[in-house]
Protein backbone atom coordinates (compact mmCIF):
# COMPACT_ATOMS: atom_id res chain seq x y z
CA UNK A 1 0.00 0.00 0.00
CA UNK A 2 1.81 3.13 -1.09
CA UNK A 3 2.76 6.07 1.72
CA UNK A 4 0.01 8.74 1.72
CA UNK A 5 1.70 12.03 1.64
CA UNK A 6 -0.08 14.13 3.67
CA UNK A 7 0.22 18.18 3.76
CA UNK A 8 -1.41 21.04 5.44
CA UNK A 9 -3.60 22.39 2.91
CA UNK A 10 -4.33 25.33 4.93
CA UNK A 11 -3.20 27.07 8.06
CA UNK A 12 -5.27 29.60 9.84
CA UNK A 13 -3.55 33.48 10.04
CA UNK A 14 -4.77 35.82 13.01
CA UNK A 15 -4.68 39.44 11.57
CA UNK A 16 -2.69 42.30 13.45
CA UNK A 17 -5.96 43.43 14.51
CA UNK A 18 -7.55 39.92 15.57
CA UNK A 19 -4.72 39.94 17.73
CA UNK A 20 -5.12 42.69 19.31
CA UNK A 21 -8.32 42.28 20.49
CA UNK A 22 -7.51 39.22 22.26
CA UNK A 23 -4.82 40.73 23.97
CA UNK A 24 -7.20 43.06 25.17
CA UNK A 25 -9.86 40.56 25.85
CA UNK A 26 -6.66 39.17 28.26
CA UNK A 27 -6.34 42.34 30.07
CA UNK A 28 -9.93 42.50 30.61
CA UNK A 29 -9.82 38.57 31.96
CA UNK A 30 -6.94 38.98 34.02
CA UNK A 31 -8.33 42.55 35.83
CA UNK A 32 -7.26 42.27 39.21
CA UNK A 33 -3.99 40.68 38.31
CA UNK A 34 -3.42 43.26 35.45
CA UNK A 35 -3.76 46.01 37.78
CA UNK A 36 -1.37 44.80 40.21
CA UNK A 37 1.40 44.52 37.27
CA UNK A 38 0.11 47.85 36.30
CA UNK A 39 0.97 48.95 40.17
CA UNK A 40 4.21 48.42 39.65
CA UNK A 41 5.05 49.87 36.60
CA UNK A 42 3.30 53.11 38.32
CA UNK A 43 5.36 53.60 41.17
CA UNK A 44 8.69 52.47 39.19
CA UNK A 45 7.84 55.64 36.52
CA UNK A 46 6.59 58.09 39.11
CA UNK A 47 9.71 57.94 40.85
CA UNK A 48 12.18 58.73 37.77
CA UNK A 49 9.38 61.27 36.98
CA UNK A 50 9.82 62.59 40.21
CA UNK A 51 13.27 62.87 40.32
CA UNK A 52 13.72 64.44 36.51
CA UNK A 53 11.02 66.59 37.54
CA UNK A 54 12.29 67.88 40.94
CA UNK A 55 15.58 68.49 39.57
CA UNK A 56 14.18 70.34 36.48
CA UNK A 57 11.46 72.54 38.55
CA UNK A 58 14.40 73.68 41.43
CA UNK A 59 16.87 74.62 38.51
CA UNK A 60 14.05 76.65 37.15
CA UNK A 61 12.91 78.49 40.23
CA UNK A 62 17.07 79.08 41.68
CA UNK A 63 17.97 80.29 38.41
CA UNK A 64 14.46 82.16 37.58
CA UNK A 65 12.88 83.08 39.91
CA UNK A 66 12.08 86.26 41.35
CA UNK A 67 15.24 88.85 42.69
CA UNK A 68 14.93 88.55 46.41
CA UNK A 69 13.70 84.42 46.14
CA UNK A 70 17.43 84.21 44.48
CA UNK A 71 18.97 86.17 47.15
CA UNK A 72 17.45 83.62 49.85
CA UNK A 73 18.43 80.44 48.07
CA UNK A 74 21.89 82.00 47.62
CA UNK A 75 22.89 82.67 51.48
CA UNK A 76 21.12 79.29 51.96
CA UNK A 77 23.93 77.48 48.98
CA UNK A 78 21.19 76.12 46.75
CA UNK A 79 22.46 77.93 44.03
CA UNK A 80 26.58 77.07 44.67
CA UNK A 81 25.01 73.29 45.21
CA UNK A 82 23.58 73.48 41.72
CA UNK A 83 26.18 74.60 40.10
CA UNK A 84 28.49 72.59 41.81
CA UNK A 85 30.00 70.03 39.15
CA UNK A 86 29.70 67.31 42.02
CA UNK A 87 26.15 68.26 43.09
CA UNK A 88 25.23 67.40 38.91
CA UNK A 89 26.86 64.49 38.83
CA UNK A 90 25.54 63.08 41.69
CA UNK A 91 21.73 63.95 40.31
CA UNK A 92 22.54 62.20 37.37
CA UNK A 93 23.80 58.97 39.76
CA UNK A 94 20.39 59.18 41.25
CA UNK A 95 18.42 59.68 37.95
CA UNK A 96 20.67 56.28 37.07
CA UNK A 97 19.34 54.38 40.09
CA UNK A 98 15.57 55.40 39.73
CA UNK A 99 16.14 53.85 36.27
CA UNK A 100 17.63 51.08 37.64
CA UNK A 101 15.07 50.57 39.95
CA UNK A 102 12.56 51.31 37.35
CA UNK A 103 14.18 48.36 35.21
CA UNK A 104 13.90 45.76 38.48
CA UNK A 105 10.19 46.71 39.09
CA UNK A 106 8.68 46.85 35.63
CA UNK A 107 11.12 43.36 34.95
CA UNK A 108 9.60 41.77 38.00
CA UNK A 109 6.03 42.92 37.05
CA UNK A 110 6.14 41.39 33.13
CA UNK A 111 8.61 37.71 34.26
CA UNK A 112 5.17 37.41 36.87
CA UNK A 113 2.85 38.18 34.28
CA UNK A 114 3.98 36.18 31.77
CA UNK A 115 5.32 33.02 33.97
CA UNK A 116 2.18 32.47 35.69
CA UNK A 117 0.25 31.76 32.60
CA UNK A 118 2.21 29.11 31.32
CA UNK A 119 -0.41 26.41 31.58
CA UNK A 120 -2.92 29.20 29.38
CA UNK A 121 0.27 28.80 26.56
CA UNK A 122 0.21 25.05 26.79
CA UNK A 123 -3.45 24.75 26.13
CA UNK A 124 -2.86 27.36 23.62
CA UNK A 125 -0.27 25.30 21.47
CA UNK A 126 -2.23 22.10 21.94
CA UNK A 127 -4.74 24.38 20.14
CA UNK A 128 -2.50 24.71 17.19
CA UNK A 129 -1.26 28.18 18.25
CA UNK A 130 2.05 29.11 16.61
CA UNK A 131 5.40 30.29 18.52
CA UNK A 132 5.16 33.59 17.06
CA UNK A 133 1.30 33.65 17.63
CA UNK A 134 2.03 33.56 21.64
CA UNK A 135 5.13 36.22 21.34
CA UNK A 136 2.77 38.65 19.71
CA UNK A 137 -0.45 38.25 22.04
CA UNK A 138 2.36 38.31 25.26
CA UNK A 139 4.11 41.80 23.58
CA UNK A 140 0.58 43.53 22.55
CA UNK A 141 -0.29 43.10 26.61
CA UNK A 142 3.05 44.27 27.40
CA UNK A 143 2.36 47.53 24.64
CA UNK A 144 -1.06 48.32 26.29
CA UNK A 145 -0.10 47.49 30.45
CA UNK A 146 3.07 49.71 29.32
CA UNK A 147 1.38 52.33 28.32
CA UNK A 148 -1.50 52.39 30.77
CA UNK A 149 1.26 51.93 34.16
CA UNK A 150 3.52 54.16 32.09
CA UNK A 151 0.84 57.43 32.02
CA UNK A 152 -0.24 56.73 35.63
CA UNK A 153 3.36 56.70 36.91
CA UNK A 154 4.65 60.26 35.11
CA UNK A 155 1.38 61.42 36.39
CA UNK A 156 1.73 60.90 40.22
CA UNK A 157 5.47 61.72 39.21
CA UNK A 158 4.96 65.23 38.16
CA UNK A 159 2.06 65.93 40.69
CA UNK A 160 4.53 65.30 43.40
CA UNK A 161 7.32 67.21 42.06
CA UNK A 162 5.29 70.24 41.53
CA UNK A 163 3.11 69.80 45.21
CA UNK A 164 6.48 69.91 46.20
CA UNK A 165 7.98 72.65 44.80
CA UNK A 166 4.57 74.73 44.90
CA UNK A 167 5.26 73.81 48.98
CA UNK A 168 8.71 75.22 49.39
CA UNK A 169 8.47 78.13 46.93
CA UNK A 170 5.14 79.02 46.09
CA UNK A 171 3.68 81.07 43.20
CA UNK A 172 7.43 81.00 41.80
CA UNK A 173 7.09 77.30 41.25
CA UNK A 174 4.26 78.10 38.25
CA UNK A 175 5.87 81.37 36.78
CA UNK A 176 9.54 80.07 36.26
CA UNK A 177 7.83 76.71 35.02
CA UNK A 178 10.72 75.24 32.76
CA UNK A 179 7.71 73.81 30.19
CA UNK A 180 9.89 72.60 27.44
CA UNK A 181 12.50 70.70 29.88
CA UNK A 182 9.05 68.82 31.39
CA UNK A 183 7.92 68.07 27.74
CA UNK A 184 11.22 66.73 27.18
CA UNK A 185 11.35 64.32 30.76
CA UNK A 186 7.70 63.60 30.30
CA UNK A 187 8.64 61.94 26.57
CA UNK A 188 11.96 60.45 28.44
CA UNK A 189 10.03 58.54 30.69
CA UNK A 190 7.29 57.64 28.34
CA UNK A 191 9.98 55.93 26.24
CA UNK A 192 11.64 54.19 29.32
CA UNK A 193 8.44 52.97 30.24
CA UNK A 194 7.15 51.26 27.24
CA UNK A 195 10.36 49.90 26.41
CA UNK A 196 11.34 48.28 29.02
CA UNK A 197 7.96 47.23 29.35
CA UNK A 198 8.09 45.40 26.74
CA UNK A 199 11.57 44.28 26.89
CA UNK A 200 11.12 43.29 30.14
CA UNK A 201 8.50 40.74 28.66
CA UNK A 202 9.78 39.98 25.24
CA UNK A 203 12.59 36.98 27.24
CA UNK A 204 9.86 35.60 29.39
CA UNK A 205 7.23 35.45 26.10
CA UNK A 206 9.69 33.76 24.11
CA UNK A 207 10.76 31.45 26.60
CA UNK A 208 7.08 30.58 27.13
CA UNK A 209 6.57 30.42 23.20
CA UNK A 210 9.51 27.97 22.97
CA UNK A 211 8.13 25.19 25.69
CA UNK A 212 6.60 22.31 24.32
CA UNK A 213 3.20 22.06 25.37
CA UNK A 214 3.27 19.10 27.56
CA UNK A 215 5.58 20.66 29.81
CA UNK A 216 4.31 23.89 29.55
CA UNK A 217 0.97 22.41 31.16
CA UNK A 218 2.94 20.41 34.12
CA UNK A 219 4.55 23.81 35.01
CA UNK A 220 3.70 24.89 38.21
CA UNK A 221 4.57 28.32 39.36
Amino acid sequence: MPHEKRTVRRQIQLTFWKSVRMAWQSIRVRLFRSILVVSGIVLALAFLTYILSADALLRAVAFDGPPELRAKLERQGVLANLADDDAVVQTRWIAALALMISFVGILNAMLLSVTERFHEIGTMKCLGALDSLIVRLFLLESVFIGFAGTTAGILVGLILAIAETWAAYGGATWSTMPLLKMLQTVGLCYLIGVVLTVGGALYPAWRAARMQPVVALRSEI
